[in-house]
């Protein structure tokens, strides 16, 4: 067992050459994840959000300008005692006009603004969530590849040390030291092996492929977990102070809260529909008058100053139902803050049972690959003098590998759940991926 565990290590050092680490996944995945990229474009278009809504309160103007051709006759009898007359007027119209308008009350707008700046401090968290959600992203898919791999070795090593198993029972039937029985049972326990190789070999590949989905690019070698790093429990050792630190900093909660922000004033918005409006209007017309006589138009100048006040009276019901709509989107903001809220504690104190617990499995794991080691030399010393069947030696030597799996997916388990538990305290930053790329075996 001691060669075989030297040749896996041997494997592994020689897969450190060209091998990518953590760091440089994160790069590739923060320039070309599409997920974070997404969520930076959301995050750009809010902010043309908060400057569209702004235009409700700030002054509009437009200009016009219009050219008419105007050929009109007219019949009739235009004055008592007088022959009945046709006119014919053939002219040009032109009319330039500017228009200007600011509010001076308009609660409607300004609580549109107000919910749009919202709106916009909302996508920022939204960001912010997505930032951290790579972090945790590119993480698990890298060390899914490390997980699949030591799974992949430990197969390798398996179907090996099986396949070994079966050549030397099929000597010992040869010669006639066991039945026939010994030699199926080697058999089965060769295909078993070999089965179990061919999903490992494909659980890598998808590995492979799912690092690729989120940097772009395809990766053949990644650098592997070191093989003693101290994973101890979490710090500091009180979950409610990670608690408090969750419902203080987690980008997750921060997001409902500003959403019920932004629900609020919308709410605020759709009341001031019942609420008068007033404007400060103004005007100016340089245009032509239809001609009296001579087809000849007069030039006409008009400028205008005023005030206006809009109340709506009738809206056929449609203000109202928009109101209670909006009252009751506002109610399910706030049940979705709390549910977040309740949400937020119940997987920090999960998460941090999880790690405590991961740490004392860690340790146990690997104490049960030692006494694995050492059942299956007394096996196979036991066979070899007839006292155990190749069945018991089998089953050792299954219990040994597994033993070695269950070790490896204890540490991958303890990376995932003390950065799950780091993402909804609020604490996770890209410094933890730079402390995770220390825990790597360098080329």
């Amino acid at each position: 067992m001691k060669k075989l565990l030297t040749l896996s290590v041997a494997i592994l050092a020689s897969s450190l050459t060209n091998a990518a680490d953590l760091s440089t996944i994160y790069q590739q995945a923060a320039s070309n994840d599409a997920e974070i990229a997404a969520a930076r474009a959301t995050r750009e278009a809010s902010g043309y959000g908060v400057g569209a809504a702004r235009g409700g309160l700030l002054p509009n103007a437009s200009l016009s300008y219009s050219i008419t051709e105007i050929d009109s006759e007219t019949s009739g009898v235009f004055a008592t005692g007088t022959p009945k007359t046709d006119v014919d007027s053939d002219y040009t119209q032109n009319q330039l006009q500017i228009q200007a308008s600011q509010a001076l009350f308009n609660l409607n707008a300004w609580y549109t603004y107000k919910s749009a700046v919202a709106g916009d401090e909302a996508a920022a968290l939204q960001l912010q969530l997505a930032e951290q959600q790579l972090l945790t992203r590119t993480a698990k898919a890298y060390f899914d590849v490390l997980r699949a791999q030591d799974n992949l070795s430990a197969a390798q090593a398996e179907e090996k040390a099986v396949k070994r198993s079966l050549e030397q029972t099929k000597q010992r039937f040869d010669v006639g030291l066991i039945a026939i029985t010994d030699v199926h049972e080697a058999q089965a326990g060769y295909d078993l092996s070999y089965v179990n190789l061919l999903g490992q070999e494909a659980n890598l590949d998808i590995s492979y492929e799912a690092l690729e989905q989120l940097t772009g690019q395809r990766f053949d070698k990644v650098s592997p977990l070191r093989a003693e790093v101290a994973m101890e429990m979490p710090a500091p050792a009180d979950v409610e102070s990670w608690v408090e630190s969750g419902l203080a900093k987690y980008a997750g909660l921060q997001l409902a809260e500003a959403n019920k922000d932004s629900v609020r004033l919308q709410r605020n918005a759709t009341r001031s529909n019942h609420l008068p409006t007033v404007s400060l209007t103004a005007s100016y017309t340089d245009g032509d008058q239809a001609p009296r006589v001579d087809n000849k138009t007069l030039d006409n100048t008009t400028t205008a100053i005023g005030i206006q006040l809009s109340m709506p009276l009738l809206a056929g019901g449609a203000n109202y139902s928009r109101t209670k709509q909006a009252a009751q989107n506002y109610a399910a903001a706030e049940y979705n803050l709390e549910g977040e809220r309740r949400s937020t504690k119940q997987n920090i104190r999960s998460l941090f049972r999880k790690v405590k617990t991961d740490v004392l499995n860690i340790k146990a794991r690997k104490q049960a690959i030692v006494s694995a080691e050492s059942a299956l030399e007394a096996t196979q010393t036991g066979y070899k003098v007839g006292t155990r069947n190749i069945v018991e030696v089998l089953n050792a030597q299954r219990n040994l590998f597994q033993a070695q799996r269950d070790y490896a997916n204890a540490r991958y388990d303890y990376i995932a759940n003390l950065l799950n538990l780091k993402f909804y305290a609020g604490t996770l930053n890209e410094n933890d991926i730079t402390v995770l790329n220390g825990w790597l075996a360098k080329g």
